[in-house]
């Protein structure tokens, strides 16, 4: 879930002395005009700041095997769920593309015998 959401930071700039080029009323309009523009936007805060900032990166990369994002996401939620991520279409493993097809071949089976008793 972290990997999706973003913080929008808008540094405020300074003179070359270092003062304030805005007074803290001015950047509070700053700050809650980029809030209101972004307020319908799912997953992003706004974050306005004078001072210089820096993103660390807190995600454990040492145990996913992929650099996709949405595909660390969804492994992650069949995780979550205790199911196999595999379980409607195979990623390359021989034994669960044997089983998908047995389960069909089940599911045919089954089906024919609901069609027989309502016709």
């Amino acid at each position: 879930m972290q990997k999706l959401l973003k913080i929008l930071v808008q540094k405020l700039p300074v003179d070359k002395n270092g003062d304030l080029i805005f007074d803290i009323d001015e950047a509070k309009d700053i700050h809650k005009n980029a809030v209101a523009m972004l307020c319908n936007a799912i997953g992003v805060d706004v974050l306005t700041t004078f001072a210089d900032i820096e993103a660390i990166d807190i995600s454990d990369k040492a145990t996913t095997t992929s650099n996709d994002d949405l595909e660390k996401v969804e492994r992650s939620l069949y995780n979550a769920f205790g199911t196999s991520q595999n379980i409607f279409n195979a990623d390359g493993n021989l034994a669960t593309s044997n089983s998908i097809l047995n389960d069909e071949a089940m599911c045919r089976t089954l089906l024919l015998q609901f069609s027989a008793f309502y016709d």
